[in-house]
């Protein structure tokens, strides 16, 4: 009964898709674009805390690297009142491509400190498409099958990272950074101009909200503020722990880089199946209900890593880890969207991409400098990120949408 309720629902979509131009053509530029963001992701954002390491990168460089993604998050609030009077995908598709494209400059790269630096640059631009890319996909895609229509479209990025990421381990044994970090960048700009083709219709507001918009919703939505701290510190939890994977992966347990692309692979597909399971479950119950399910789902993954002496507790923290990191990419954005209303999903993602830009200023140094000082070790890092996804769950469950 299950199996055929799900071919009811893939061909009812499909019917969708087919009947309306538009949409099919900007599925499949979507899907398209997801693809070559797989080989992007695969090629180098898997393997840029390694190979910073095998190039001699402290732990504060480490950690640094692992904040990025979160601090350039600060600058989403100057995006977003720029977006509010200028047309989204140029913008977008100018600052992917020179935010990707800046690791073509790796052949000249040698030392940890330039290193470092093109993967700060890297994620500062790109940040500045966060507001952006929430507003598109909410025009781009009718309300009842986005959930699924995103699913699908990650399932092809994470199809593509699964089978590229052990490819690419293996090649950097042999060929080296150098090499491959440049055409894997290539693949990250061509993702950038393909979405940039989607078509839908823009608004551009005649009126300007200020800076400050998206903060005074903070104080206005208590439902909101409340799933922002515990979005936040579940943030927080995964933070701390993630400039330390790469000391344990390296310093204790001396993975190759075959190996720590097998553990890619492994967390690629657990990604993918779940894209499928999350969008079924966002469709039906909504995003928060999601993030809600994978708060408490994520405490495997510090566990596992704390335990671990061997690839198969890597694995299953890897498992976990994708499972978790695919539900709560469905589920901030479709959260968000529950939440605001559609003039106002742009200030509220400001608000979101702020307050993770906070926990990225901190998050990422607490653990490195708990190590630094003696004060604890690798493992107990992880035994203090379960605590905090402990707390953001109880936090987040007592949320309800208004």
């Amino acid at each position: 009964m299950r199996a055929l309720n799900q071919e009811s629902t893939m061909k009812s979509i499909w019917q969708t898709w087919s009947n309306t131009p538009v949409l099919r053509r900007n599925f499949i530029l979507d899907f398209n674009s997801a693809i070559f963001y797989g080989i992007f992701l695969a090629g180098v954002i898997t393997f840029v805390p390694v190979i910073a390491r095998r190039l001699g990168a402290s732990p504060l460089q480490l950690a640094l690297i692992t904040a990025m993604p979160a601090m350039g998050n600060f600058i989403a609030l100057a995006a977003s009142y720029y977006l509010q009077r200028h047309r989204k995908l140029p913008f977008m598709m100018l600052a992917w491509s020179l935010g990707r494209g800046a690791f073509l400059l790796m052949p000249l790269v040698t030392t940890p400190e330039p290193f470092v630096l093109i993967v700060v640059v890297h994620w500062l631009i790109v940040s500045l498409c966060v507001t952006g890319y929430v507003e598109v996909i909410s025009s781009i895609y009718p309300t009842a099958i986005r959930g699924r229509a995103m699913a699908y479209v990650r399932v092809g990025f994470t199809a593509c990272a699964t089978l590229m990421t052990p490819l690419f381990g293996q090649w950097l044994d042999t060929w080296g950074y150098q090499i491959l970090f440049p055409i894997a960048a290539l693949f990250g700009v061509l993702s950038g101009l393909t979405f940039g083709q989607v078509k839908y219709e823009e608004t551009i507001g005649s009126t300007v909200r200020d800076w400050l918009t998206p903060l005074r919703i903070f104080v206005r939505d208590a439902h909101y503020r409340v799933y922002s701290i515990a979005f936040s510190l579940y943030g927080a939890a995964m933070l701390l722990i993630s400039p330390i994977i790469p000391l344990l992966l390296v310093d204790e347990l001396d993975l190759s880089n075959a190996q720590v692309g097998w553990l890619g692979m492994v967390n690629s597909i657990a990604w993918m199946l779940f894209y499928i399971v999350w969008g079924r479950s966002i469709d039906r119950r909504g995003g928060l209900w999601t993030i809600q399910i994978n708060f408490i789902l994520t405490l495997v993954v510090p566990l596992a890593f704390f335990f671990a002496q061997d690839l198969w507790l890597l694995a299953l923290a890897q498992i976990f880890l994708g499972i978790t990191v695919a539900g709560t990419d469905l589920g901030w954005m479709n959260a968000i969207m529950q939440f605001a209303r559609k003039e106002d999903i742009g200030h509220y993602t400001a608000l979101h991409a702020f307050l993770i830009g906070v926990r990225g200023l901190i998050a990422p140094f607490v653990g490195t400098v708990l190590i630094t000082l003696g004060w604890i070790d690798i493992r107990g890092v992880f035994l203090i990120s379960a605590l905090l996804i402990v707390v953001s769950w109880l936090i987040v469950r007592t949320v309800r949408v208004n």
